[in-house]
């Protein structure tokens, strides 16, 4: 038998690494779709060079667990994927390049400040900076909380297709958390509604009493909402007027991030350049 080298500094060659030949295949179908989507199961067959059947087999499993899906006759990525090819750019970087710009904006408001990125069926807290107010909230840092009754999450999920959000809210009744909680899925996307037109959306004592949280959405370079920054403070300081200036601020200061991050709006084109870019892409 061959002996494969494993010098130092010599990086592993595909031959060289243990292959198991069926995820290798799969990895291999969501590679071609993802730069050629719309292909039929021929055409992929005729590209992966395996016969029909093999790859109608691995189609099946990919798209049983949501990485693939089919549209009249044709295959193209499907949305855990999509999820997938987020999480690097959400957990190493956000945080990262968000972190100055969200240390001074709290500097200016007093409120305290969290970062979130949808996680699963829930919106996880990422990062959190103290405000100065004497009135604090504090949300731990890595605690998990339902995507419905909380700012933050409202913004992660009007910008998906319904349907993605019937599939991660359910159909039944939604648990009730306070009686400002909405518990139907109808109240839910009527308030998504709003927060696509506004630009941000709020928590009014949905997830605790007393608490209100304001909310807006950060984009990666494709446009996608990859998480969000979210104002706290007690009932009595959140006032109408105070969630009328959070919301623009919060939009400026998460559009400031989300440039950074790569994502260029259509009002801005390609004028300036960013270090930053995302791994996954339209």
């Amino acid at each position: 038998m061959k002996e494969v080298s494993n010098r130092p500094g010599r990086k592993p060659t595909r031959e060289s690494l243990p292959v198991t030949r069926t995820l290798d295949r799969g990895l291999s179908v969501l590679q071609i779709l993802a730069k050629t989507p719309g292909l039929s199961l021929s055409e992929l067959s005729r590209v992966l060079g395996l016969s029909p059947s093999t790859t109608s087999r691995l189609l099946a499993t990919l798209s049983e667990r949501g990485f693939v899906a089919q549209e009249n006759g044709t295959f193209r990525i499907g949305v855990e994927a999509f999820e997938v090819g987020l999480a690097y750019s959400k957990h190493m970087r956000l945080d990262q390049v968000a972190s100055p710009i969200v240390q001074r904006f709290v500097h200016e408001i007093g409120d305290t400040v969290s970062l979130c990125i949808l996680e699963g069926r829930e919106v996880i807290y990422i990062d959190q900076y103290e405000g100065r107010s004497t009135a604090r909230t504090v949300m731990q840092i890595g605690s998990r909380q339902p995507l419905y009754c909380t700012a933050a999450g409202k913004v992660m999920l009007a910008w998906l297709w319904e349907e993605r959000v019937r599939d991660l809210l359910g159909e039944g009744e939604l648990v009730r958390f306070t009686q400002h909680t909405l518990t139907t899925l109808d109240q839910v996307l009527q308030q998504l509604e709003s927060v696509r037109k506004r630009g941000y959306a709020t928590d009014l004592q949905e997830l605790e009493d007393g608490v209100c949280c304001v909310a807006a959405p950060i984009r990666g370079r494709s446009g996608a909402v990859i998480g969000a920054i979210s104002a706290s403070a007690v009932e009595m300081r959140m006032t109408n007027e105070r969630i009328e200036f959070l919301g623009p601020e919060l939009s400026r200061v998460a559009n400031e991030i989300s440039h950074r991050l790569g994502w260029r709006s259509p009002h801005q084109g390609n004028r300036g350049h960013s270090e930053f870019t995302d791994v996954f892409s339209d």
